[in-house]
């Protein structure tokens, strides 16, 4: 005796497409005083939902990190920062990795 299944799916065939990690774009970094608001941008995440989003920064004896809000478009400000020189890039994450957006710098008088 054989048995003999059909099995129907519907929906998007999506199957010629793969995952990537997400683009990120570093959009800018502004100073005043002890305070930097950093701004990036989320280009692409296709097939894979945004897990963590925000800003690696500091300069060469410390390392700081901040998160932000998960949106395309995203922002973090820190107000204790010592007067220097500071290095900030963006990242984000989704399931299938982790992206950074290009690294600029900024000053702190």
């Amino acid at each position: 005796m054989s048995a003999l299944a059909i099995v129907s799916c519907t929906g998007e065939d999506r199957s010629d497409e793969q995952p990537f990690a997400p683009t990120v774009e570093t959009v800018s970094v502004t100073a005043d005083g002890p305070t930097a608001w950093m701004e990036g941008q989320v280009t692409a995440s296709p097939n894979s939902s945004l897990l963590e989003c925000g800003f690696r920064y500091g300069n060469d004896t410390l390392t700081l990190s901040t998160d932000a809000d998960l949106h395309d478009l995203f922002f973090a400000e820190t107000d204790t920062l010592e007067a220097g020189i500071y290095y900030a890039v963006a990242f984000a994450r989704n399931g299938v990795g982790t992206n950074y957006g290009d690294t600029l710098w900024f000053e702190i008088e």
